[in-house]
Formats: structure tokens, sequence, C-alpha cells
């Protein structure tokens, strides 16, 4: 095992400590996505080759992780102009980010070679989300649950009859509706 895969999984085990202590409780949404961001920030940023699962889920929590970091800061209360200018800055960084995380996905299920997958449209109570965000699970790998909006995704899944239409409530509803 090369040094970079090494540091995904231990990327890894780490995130796995937080997910369970959000998971108990012990933190609020927020406070785990800001506790992911500073792990995530502790790396050396997102793998250029990818050629493990390891590495593409690192990249997909990286760019998870990012675009949640700025869509947060995005929403501060425009109390100025220079506010209201880095909140679209910051909106525009979460968009790109959020891209990014789309393009992980996809390579995770090459790597997987979209074997044990399965994807669903998923209950929100989120408006904005509603009828657009779908949930992808990996069974065969420890946390392996993605979420997206990507029309692109979809299709790619659909096609691979992949991608059932039935709406389900998430694996984990709760984080999903949260607020942070």
């Amino acid at each position: 095992m090369d040094g970079e895969t090494r540091q995904a999984l231990n990327f890894s085990k780490r995130r796995s400590k937080l997910i369970s202590e959000y998971s108990q409780g012990s933190m609020t949404k927020r406070e785990f996505i800001l506790n992911n961001y500073q792990l995530t920030y502790q790396m050396s940023g997102p793998y250029v080759k990818v050629d493990t699962f390891e590495k593409a889920l690192f990249n997909y929590q990286y760019y998870n992780c990012m675009a949640k970091y700025f869509k947060m800061l995005s929403k501060k209360p425009p109390r100025s102009k220079k506010q209201q200018k880095n909140n679209h800055h910051y909106l525009g960084l979460s968009t790109f980010y959020y891209g990014k995380k789309d393009e992980s996905v996809k390579e995770i299920l090459e790597i997987l070679n979209f074997s044990s997958i399965v994807a669903y449209p998923i209950e929100t109570k989120s408006k904005n989300l509603d009828n657009r965000l779908f949930e992808i699970i990996a069974y065969k790998q420890k946390e392996a649950v993605f979420h997206s909006t990507s029309v692109m995704l979809k299709k790619m899944l659909d096609e691979k009859g992949l991608y059932d239409q039935k709406k389900r409530n998430s694996v984990i509803s709760n984080y999903i509706n949260d607020t942070y």
C-alpha cells in the first residue's frame, strides 16, 4: 500500500470518528461540518491520480466538505456590500466544489465497476432539494453513502439499471434533514 492510500485510510478512520460523534449527538451538524473541514484542511488536498477507492472517497469527502463549508459561509447575513459580495463569492465556490464532488462520485462508480451499487431519490424536508437529491450506496464499502443532484450522474446510473425511481428515506435522513 502506498503512502497516499495510507493517508486516505487514516483520513477515513478519523472521519468515521466524527460521524460517530455526530450520530451520538455529541456535536451539531454545523460543528460536524467545521470539524470535517479542519480534518480535510490538514490533508494535502485532493488526489490528482485517483487509482483506488480510498483516494476517490477522500476526494469526494474533500470536495463535499469544501462545498458545505463555503455554502455555510455564503449564508452570513449581508450587513454590507462587501459581505454581500463575499456571500456571492462563497456561493460560487460552493457550486464549484459540488461539481468536483460529482466528478469524484463518477470516479468511485468507475473504480467499483458499478458493482453493488443502488441509487434512488430521497425524501427531504428541503423544498430546494425535494425531487432533485438522490442517494447512491456502495454496499460493499464502509460508510459509502453519496448524495447528488447531478443530472449526468442520475442518467448514468439509470442507463446502468442502478437507479430506482421510487423515492425512499435516506439511510442518513437525520443528517440530510438537519440544518446548519
